[in-house]
């Protein structure tokens, strides 16, 4: 992708694109030795996550026989898609991807924030059910817990036993919310990236650190107390989310804390993903500073509560160690405006030319379905991965990818992978 194919973006930021800021364009090619080179963590102490939700990994080997149809050249079904139903936000956090995409709400574009009505949610549920869909984040680029139509859609999901969760900034919840949640969930993820005032409103730009709190309480109180229950019987993972940027890298032991003192079953580090301009300004060369800081704050873990380093993404200053993205075969996104994209990253980027339809037009089933959706599968292809987001949704999928592709007998190396012995948790959320 060059400047010119970067105008869409720029449409929704104040400043201009000079190729003198264009950051992805001073990365080492997607793929080379250079941009798979990760010598230098050797001598930093760089750790490894192992945890039993593989956050830092994923889990294609609990779904070889989708990946065996990948490998046959088969037109297969993503296993997941990451789903907004909504286009506003009320918070404006600053590593936020969806506020340079021009997302509506706070301290972002203009204009009524849009909520995908309940008979599309159920229609999209039930399609992706149809084809073979695993499992479905609701992510999206805005906050989903806006819309109304959020808590019947998740009971909806439990009725036809499909598997959904929740990434929310946790400012919104009541009482009467808790429920439907934890009884429909497999789990639910807060995005809490400082641990006291002063450090959450310079990162998530309100006052809302107390608001976030009461709802973890609600949470907790209605998994523990109340004992909720999902579909399968088992209680909802809740965990809080640290995105580590460059205002809060004071903050990450803080969260460590502050998270088991709440009662979440994690907290979670990760890397920001940031625009092929840099314009988040994700801290690289201060993540490789930290490894002792990491250390430090998985010591917070216990037998009830996990600290979990993304040490992977932390670590690889934003480089892609291959050179095509075949993720999007297996992850997919769904914008709050009901588009379906390969990722997300396309949102706001050269919509035309990477939008497979919109559920709102056609059912979701018919799209996966049409030569228009395998076009741009196809043309993911030609995309120089230095111009997509860093440390993306498909980039562990592609890690794995890329490595099978890389064998002599692709078919044969699936068929030996084995699933590991160690108990996995949400083993449909690749």
């Amino acid at each position: 992708m060059n400047k010119d194919k970067l105008d869409d973006f720029v449409k929704h930021n104040e400043e201009s694109l000079s190729g003198d800021n264009i950051v992805a364009a001073k990365r080492p090619r997607s793929g080379s030795i250079e941009a798979s080179d990760r010598s230098y963590l050797d001598e930093l102490g760089w750790g490894k996550s192992e945890d039993e939700y593989r956050m830092d990994a994923n889990k294609l080997v609990w779904h070889k026989d989708r990946v065996e149809e990948w490998v046959e050249g088969e037109r297969i079904a993503p296993l997941h898609i990451d789903m907004g139903i909504s286009t506003g936000c009320n918070l404006a956090c600053h590593f936020c991807y969806g506020v340079p995409q021009g997302r509506q709400g706070f301290q972002a574009r203009g204009g009524r924030s849009q909520f995908m009505p309940l008979d599309v949610i159920k229609q999209v549920f039930s399609g992706a059910k149809e084809v073979g869909v695993r499992s479905i984040a609701l992510v999206g680029e805005a906050e989903n817990t806006l819309n109304p139509d959020l808590y019947p859609g998740v009971k909806y999901a439990r009725e036809i036993d499909l598997d959904v969760s929740l990434a929310t900034h946790g400012a919104n919840f009541k009482e009467e919310n808790i429920e439907p949640l934890l009884s429909s969930l497999q789990w639910l993820r807060i995005n809490i990236s400082a641990a006291t005032p002063e450090s959450y409103n310079a990162v998530h730009q309100r006052p809302w650190l107390d608001r976030v709190l009461y709802g973890t309480e609600l949470l907790i109180k209605g998994k523990n107390e109340d004992g909720y229950r999902n579909g399968k019987g088992l209680s909802t993972t809740i965990g809080y989310q640290m995105v580590l940027t460059d205002r809060n890298l004071d903050q990450v032991v803080p969260m460590a804390k502050l998270g088991r003192d709440m009662g979440v079953d994690y907290t979670v580090i990760k890397a920001c993903s940031d625009t092929p301009d840099g314009r988040l300004g994700t801290p690289h060369d201060e993540y490789l500073s930290l490894a002792d800081v990491f250390k430090e704050a998985e010591e917070y873990s216990n037998d009830d509560y996990k600290v979990i380093v993304r040490w992977n993404k932390l670590g690889n200053k934003g480089n892609k160690e291959y050179s095509s993205c075949h993720g999007t075969r297996f992850i997919i996104a769904i914008s709050g405006d009901g588009t379906v994209f390969p990722c997300g990253h396309w949102f706001a980027i050269e919509r035309e030319r990477f939008q497979m339809g919109n559920v709102y037009e056609i059912p979701f089933s018919e799209i996966v379905r049409s030569d228009r959706y395998w076009e741009v599968q196809e043309d993911i292809h030609t995309v120089d991965l230095r111009y997509c987001e860093t440390n993306c949704r498909q980039h562990a999928v592609n890690q794995t990818l890329h490595e099978i592709q890389g064998q002599s007998d692709p078919k044969q190396f699936v068929g030996c992978m084995k699933v590991p012995e160690k108990e996995i948790q949400h083993v449909n959320f690749v």
